[in-house]
């Protein structure tokens, strides 16, 4: 519904939307008094090192900062974090699900690819995503007090994966074995939803820490973890 009364078409799978007449145009205008909402989520990333980690932790270093997937300072491929631990000025964003993304093998390594030749190493991908799915917790921290405490972190699989459909075949000498092989893994499950959305306001600190008291979980090959509160971002209108 918008602010004048006007009923406002919703987007949904499956559903032609009809299309938005001139009075319901004013509830889809950027230049306008007050405030805009728009589909955006929350996002940071982390190296996870092959040795394990007893702490990672989550939008503490924003764009220009910390160290991001091409080995420089973080970019929006790593982040949208632009102050560190709040949201800026006129720009609020509530909070509605929690998302946690494991990217094996980050940086690439040659061997452990989805699909190659040669000796088994590519079970790395499934052996370390389940390592880390299986283990760790999470907090979610608004001010000083944590509103979220959740284990293991398998419970926040993503809604979006990477799919892989493959066939295998082996070609095999006296001098050598050429099996090629494809396999992958991923985190699956329903989506982490609030059933009671949390408000982050301007200037209020916030962060996620990953936290693995059980002791370091060592994997094959470094790996990245993204973290996302998706939602609603809330900022003043032009």
């Amino acid at each position: 519904m918008s602010s004048a009364g006007v009923p406002i078409p919703v987007a949904r799978p499956g559903v032609v939307l009809p299309i938005p007449t001139r009075s319901q145009l004013d509830a889809f205008n950027v230049n306008r008094e007050g405030w805009e909402a728009i589909t955006n989520s929350l996002y940071d990333s982390a190296a996870y090192p092959a040795a394990g980690t007893t702490q990672l932790s989550f939008f503490n270093l924003p764009l220009g900062q910390g160290t991001g997937f091409g080995g420089g300072t973080k970019t929006l491929s790593d982040t949208n974090m632009t102050l560190a631990g709040q949201m800026p000025a006129n720009q609020e964003f509530l909070i509605q699900r929690v998302e946690v993304r494991f990217f094996p093998t980050v940086p690439a390594v040659a061997a452990a690819n989805p699909s190659a030749v040669g000796a088994p190493a590519a079970a790395a991908l499934v052996n370390d995503s389940y390592l880390a799915a299986h283990t760790g917790n999470l907090t979610l921290t608004i001010g000083s007090k944590p509103y979220l405490q959740e284990a293991p972190l398998l419970k926040f699989a993503p809604c979006t994966n990477f799919r892989v459909n493959g066939a295998q075949s082996d070609s095999s000498t006296a001098g050598a074995g050429q099996n090629v092989r494809t396999v992958f893994a991923y985190w699956e499950g329903r989506p982490y939803i609030l059933k009671a959305p949390l408000r982050l306001v301007s200037n209020q600190n916030f962060g996620v820490t990953l936290n693995w008291p059980e002791g370091v979980q060592a994997i094959t090959n470094p790996a990245r973890i993204f973290l996302s509160l998706e939602g609603v971002f809330y900022r003043r209108s032009q």
